[in-house]
């Protein structure tokens, strides 16, 4: 697997082949076929070790953090330390959220929905004890998050610097899960 995973990300979801695993892995092609009887096989074996990475990130990033900002901000810390120690994971969840074609993609809308239910779950928690805006829609928040994770991801590819990312993780969770809307529509008003 963790040959089939350096080669997914290395030549992507759609080129990827046994035969690309089997030189990656130094075995012979019938040796991954007994592993990954299908193409289609492989590619959702090597997805779903994307989702089972991602998910326990997202899990793990929770557990110490009390308060949902830093709960928040603690999961798109996670993305941004995932994309340094498993930049391979991350290239795969990258080029996976972009392929619209099965076998996989039904497979990226479950992880998706499980991991938005996450957030959404979280920003509820929020709003509920009184941290985060009440007015505040926990599933337009949850995309917020799940989106900012991949900006977070092209942005360390793209090697900006850390305090950057730092600032636009805490601007995000910030301005747009606890930001009052009366001052953004008063600043709005003004400006317009």
């Amino acid at each position: 697997m963790a040959c089939a995973v350096k080669i997914f990300a290395r030549l992507g979801i759609g080129r990827a082949v046994h035969a690309d695993v089997a030189r990656e892995a130094r075995v012979s092609v019938p040796t991954v076929f007994s592993y990954f009887p299908t193409g289609d096989e492989l590619k959702v074996a090597v997805v779903m070790e994307v989702d089972r990475f991602l998910v326990l990130l997202v899990n793990t990033a929770t557990r110490n953090a009390t308060e949902s900002e830093d709960r928040l901000k603690s999961i798109l810390r996670a993305f941004a330390e995932a994309v340094e120690s498993h930049p391979d994971h991350l290239k795969i969840w990258m080029d996976w959220s972009t392929v619209i074609a099965e076998p996989t993609w039904s497979k990226y809308e479950a992880f998706q929905d499980h991991v938005l239910d996450t957030f959404a779950s979280l920003i509820e928690r929020g709003k509920a004890d009184g941290t985060l805006r009440t007015d505040l829609n926990a599933t337009i928040g949850a995309h917020l998050i799940m989106g900012a994770g991949h900006m977070i991801a092209q942005m360390i590819f793209r090697h900006r610097d850390a305090q950057l990312i730092d600032e636009f993780i805490n601007n995000v969770v910030h301005n747009a899960l606890f930001a009052d809307v009366r001052k953004l529509e008063h600043k709005v008003d003004s400006v317009g």
